[in-house]
């Protein structure tokens, strides 16, 4: 599974390291990816984990509080009802097939229950500070 994006994370490395950018890329140990997609699939979810999910757990494991906005595994907002894209930086609809969505949600959604996480729905608004 890690191999699949080795060239990729690669390539972007040298072309930061190239322009000399202040920007330190992190990459995630195979290892741990394994394991995470083995807790997950321990779990009930057996497709591809989505790169939310995997970021959701890591600062799980890593962050005293987590609160997780726009995780919304529908088509449609659940507040304003009106439609939602996949990704905030693209129109490309999701695949159906390839990652477990909803189910992940219903996780998350446990967390949330279980007080271990927060899941935001609301508007994100900028700080009145």
């Amino acid at each position: 599974m890690a191999h699949i994006n080795t060239e990729v994370s690669l390539r972007v490395l040298y072309t930061i390291e190239d322009f000399e950018s202040p920007i330190r890329p992190v990459f995630l140990n195979p290892e741990y990816l394994l394991n995470l997609r083995s807790f997950w699939r321990s779990k009930g979810l057996k497709k591809r984990l989505s790169s939310g999910l995997m970021m959701a757990s890591l600062a799980l494991e890593l962050c005293t509080n987590v609160h997780l906005y726009g995780f919304w595994p529908f088509d449609q907002h659940p507040l304003l009802q009106q439609p939602l894209n996949n990704h905030y930086y693209d129109n490309v609809p999701s695949k159906k097939n390839v990652h477990a969505m909803p189910a992940e949600f219903d996780h998350l959604l446990r967390l949330h229950e279980q007080g271990v996480l927060k899941i935001h729905l609301e508007e994100c608004r900028p700080s009145s500070r």
